[in-house]
């Protein structure tokens, strides 16, 4: 996620009351049960900026990223499950 750090000055151009941070690009890994689910988006703003040969790059990159994160996500889940409260990390 992009984002400006507090107090320091906005950029030139930007209004007052202008987000502190805006989120480009995301990763969301959902459990339901035993399936686990790993899924990336992006800004529509972002992506009609791209051209497609910066598209497809990105898209690679992504998938891998959420290949690792949803494969790290299985592990801990999997770690969690002696967990005899229930409540893992995860």
């Amino acid at each position: 996620m992009a984002e400006r750090a507090p107090g320091s000055p906005q950029p030139p151009g930007a209004p007052d009351g202008a987000p502190n941070s805006i989120q480009l690009i995301n990763v969301l890994v959902v459990r339901e049960g035993e399936l686990v689910s790993a899924k990336w988006g992006i800004h529509p703003q972002l992506k009609k900026d791209l051209d497609p040969a910066e598209w497809e790059e990105l898209s690679t990159h992504m998938n891998r990223v959420t290949a690792i994160v949803g494969a790290k996500f299985v592990e801990q889940l999997s770690k969690d499950e002696g967990n005899t409260s229930g409540l893992g990390t995860a």
